[in-house]
């Protein structure tokens, strides 16, 4: 096929609605009067002409009226970054002045030092499961400054600031020295991380110890609390009551839809919401400390959860003095089997067989947490007391119980059959009917 006839054909297909669009196709000259060099040439300067008109047009719609960007929240004001302008609120408020932290380094790895210079931070960001899709719009950050307490909250007014939002809260955090948040070490602060290596904007930020304060309150107030949200502690730990609190699950859709035109008063409650949960931290702080060095005002239940934190902290001379003075007080049900079988385990590391011999018999003769208790007291009376026929005597009714309880466990079932058949062949014994415990 000749250049002329191919031209031809996809001028003629492009006539057709191929893609040129209607009176944009090029002429054909059907004379044959052209030659090909002066036809390519032709098309060639149609084609640059139309392309230069195409470029017109594409200048032109990228001229656009600047439009005004959304009214930020009260107080918020532009503050220059390397990355361009942010939007910052900066608020002061009244605080005593800290006491030295003791009781915290001594059960966890920080130094005296680290915790006088603390910062709080707390995120509200575009959904609540995390991902890399997720990002922060609003880092809260407080931190203790003389007699006050100095707040920051970094806000995107635009998505393409995140940039000079993570320079922003890097720098804040550079100046101080552990990092405190609450439930912050699974969701805060791996989200942080993973939006700086998705932008490539790691260089530069502090990598500080990290005190989660939720695990401190789970250690000593869940077996109480209906559960260890952070307004739930407020109000059980702190007494605190948010008045007219946003919900948690409204804050990504209150950002979008100010984003899209939304009153700015759905951002004034996503920023009072993030406020409040910044500032309860240096108040629970506080509150654990206390707790961790003086549990004379505490529940007996949360008492009872703390000396079980300090024993798995190593510190078994405080926790045990905590056992007795629990046991004791006469700590009632359920918690006071725990009790009995933790006190009883202890006494028997320092050596005090007799008395946790004591303890595991009360709870034994009382059924306060009868199964565990028998299981102790067994042990103790094959191998300390070296009495096996005793010990067996014991997983014999323990064992009758079980048969007719009400909801039989299969652990404790299992635990005592084996320790059952292991004292059998011990002492040359066949399976026998169960003897009460004498004593």
């Amino acid at each position: 096929m000749s250049v002329r006839g191919g031209m031809s054909l996809l001028r003629r297909s492009r006539a057709r609605g191929g893609g040129g669009g209607e009176g944009h196709h090029l002429e054909t000259p059907t004379d044959g009067s052209l030659s090909g060099g002066r036809l390519m040439a032709r098309d060639l300067a149609a084609l640059r002409a139309r392309l230069e008109s195409l470029g017109a047009q594409h200048r032109e719609e990228q001229v656009r009226p600047v439009v005004a960007l959304p009214r930020l929240p009260d107080g918020c004001r532009l503050e220059d970054t390397p990355f361009g302008p942010l939007a910052v609120r900066r608020d002061w408020f009244d605080a005593a002045p800290a006491e030295p932290s003791v009781a915290i380094p001594r059960c966890l790895p920080f130094l005296p030092s680290e915790l006088e210079r603390p910062v709080f931070l707390d995120t509200e960001t575009t959904g609540l499961s995390g991902g890399t899709g997720t990002v922060a719009f609003l880092v809260g950050i407080a931190w203790p400054d003389d007699r006050r307490l100095a707040m920051a909250q970094f806000f995107l007014s635009d998505l393409d600031q995140e940039k000079a939002l993570l320079w922003a809260v890097g720098q804040c955090l550079s100046a101080h020295r552990v990092l405190v948040t609450y439930n912050g070490r699974t969701f805060d602060w791996p989200l942080l991380q993973t939006r700086l290596l998705m932008l490539k904007a790691k260089e530069g930020w502090p990598d500080l110890p990290h005190l989660d304060l939720l695990g401190l309150v789970r250690r000593i107030f869940k077996p109480r609390l209906p559960d260890c949200t952070l307004r739930t502690v407020e109000e059980a730990v702190l007494a605190l009551q948010r008045d007219e609190d946003l919900p948690g699950w409204l804050i990504p859709s209150s950002y979008f839809g100010w984003l899209r035109g939304a009153p700015v008063s759905a951002l004034e409650a996503v920023f009072a919401h993030n406020r409040q949960d910044v500032l309860s931290m240096p108040l629970l702080l506080s509150r654990l400390e206390a707790i961790l060095d003086d549990a004379r005002d505490l529940d007996p239940i949360d008492r009872f959860s703390r000396a079980r934190f300090l024993e798995a902290r190593r510190l078994e001379e405080e926790a045990l003095v905590e056992y007795r003075h629990l046991w004791d007080s006469g700590l009632g049900g359920f918690q006071r089997g725990a009790l009995g079988i933790r006190l009883a385990r202890l006494l028997g590391r320092k050596g005090q067989w007799q008395q946790a011999r004591a303890v595991l018999e009360e709870c034994w003769m009382t059924q306060c947490y009868p199964y565990p208790a028998a299981i102790e007291l067994a042990k103790l009376l094959e191998h300390r007391a070296r009495d096996p026929a005793a010990a067996r005597r014991l997983v014999l009714e323990a064992l009758s119980l079980l048969a007719v309880a009400a909801v039989p466990d299969a652990r404790w079932q299992a635990d005592l059959e084996r320790r059952r058949d292991r004292l059998d062949r011990r002492l040359g014994l066949r399976a026998e009917l169960p003897l009460a415990l004498t004593g």
